[in-house]
């Protein structure tokens, strides 16, 4: 083992350049995987956001002359609906439901058009909306239809700036003043459509005050757990039906299951990783055929030294482990500083482009391993013609 560490000190510039192919390769490795793990993380923070177990139940649309009608005008929803549906409480851990439509928001000499969402009670809970900055409605004042709101960063930005604190302010929603109780946590952007450009009000005062309307758009009921989100979906459905009176083949109604969306996102970040992964290891088999490319250029020249050590007594095996071992050496430094040099890149990655990236343990070992392993297949070959040279031929070699 000394005598190979010699004789990759004994050519610097070329074992660095061997080395380069395979710390490269590794560093591709952990940065792209880390990117994807990353993604993938985010991908499920996202998805937390929206509601675990979560289920989203809309009226369905007539035909009427051959032409569809708007959702909901079959099966219209009321909060009558949503205290039935609460009511299977060994299923359903929380409903609420939903009444929108748009709204001009006005405050002093600032105004703007937004989205105007009225919830119900638990509604904050399931989709993450508890505010961080204020709180959230109180059942006193979803039961005397209270006048407060809750506003999304986008409409407190618009409304308010960056200098003004926009708790217990006055804002007009469609000319009827409201208080404002609460900023919602930012949601970002979802299909095209900024989930932080809204206002949530109390779905009794956004129905009977503002929207005048005496529906509901859609509830969403939260399972108790994933285990049992089919026996919801039924439970649900035949809630329903039986408060409306509705046949079992009636499509007047749908109950969207949301962890449809979630398992085809996930299987899409998983093959992203992969791909990303496998992509970086085609880094690590052009470092590997460099270390083999070297490794033969080595024995070529060592030929004589070869000879000379069989014929002073090295075994077969002798000569055989000394080539691999430089050829493991080689690769496993060039991994090490890879990881290295991976995880700075993913670390930049994260500061300057924004993106979220996560380095893992798995990642890490599966480069190392890979780099190891990469040492011992590009080496062996060499290795064994090494080791296979007739003494008295290599002495003579010139």
């Amino acid at each position: 083992m000394q005598q190979a560490v010699q004789s990759i000190l004994s050519n610097k510039l070329r074992s660095f350049l061997s080395v380069l192919g395979i710390l490269v390769g590794v560093a591709s490795v952990i940065a792209m995987m880390s990117l994807g793990q990353g993604a993938r993380v985010s991908m499920e923070e996202r998805l937390a956001s929206l509601g675990s177990n979560l289920l989203s139940v809309r009226g369905g649309s007539a035909r009427l002359r051959g032409a569809t009608q708007e959702a909901g005008s079959v099966t219209r929803f009321t909060l009558d609906d949503v205290k039935r549906i609460a009511a299977v409480n060994s299923l359903v851990k929380h409903a609420a439901g939903l009444c929108s439509g748009s709204a001009q928001v006005v405050y002093g000499s600032s105004n703007w058009n937004t989205s105007l969402d009225g919830v119900g009670l638990e509604y904050g809970v399931m989709r993450s909306l508890i505010p961080e900055t204020g709180r959230w409605f109180t059942a006193d004042e979803m039961r005397r239809r209270q006048k407060v709101a809750v506003i999304g960063v986008t409409v407190a930005k618009e409304l308010f700036g960056g200098n003004v604190n926009p708790l217990g302010k006055t804002i007009k929603i469609n000319r009827i003043n409201f208080t404002v109780i609460g900023v919602a946590p930012a949601k970002g952007l979802s299909s095209q459509r900024d989930r932080d450009d809204v206002v949530i009000v109390p779905i009794t005062t956004a129905m009977y005050r503002v929207l005048g309307k005496d529906y509901l758009d859609r509830i969403y009921v939260e399972a108790v757990s994933a285990s049992v989100l089919q026996e919801t979906i039924q439970a649900v459905d035949r809630t329903i039906r039986r408060a409306h009176r509705l046949k079992s083949d009636d499509e007047s109604f749908s109950i969207r299951d949301m962890t449809e969306i979630q398992q085809m996102l996930s299987e899409t970040t998983q093959t992203m990783s992969l791909l990303l992964g496998s992509i970086a290891a085609i880094s690590l088999l052009v470092g590997g055929i460099g270390i083999m490319n070297i490794m033969l250029v080595s024995v070529t020249e060592r030929t004589k030294e070869i000879g000379l050590r069989k014929a002073l007594g090295a075994r077969k095996q002798d000569i055989l482990l000394q080539f691999i071992v430089e050829a493991v050496a080689m690769t496993l430094t060039g991994g090490l500083v890879g990881i290295a040099t991976g995880t700075g890149v993913a670390w930049g990655m994260s500061v300057v482009a924004g993106w979220s990236v996560q380095t893992t343990l798995f990642s890490v070992v599966l480069a190392t391993g890979f780099s190891v392993l990469t040492g011992l297949c590009f080496g062996i070959w060499p290795a064994r013609k090494a080791a296979a040279l007739n003494p008295v031929e290599a002495l003579r070699y010139e």
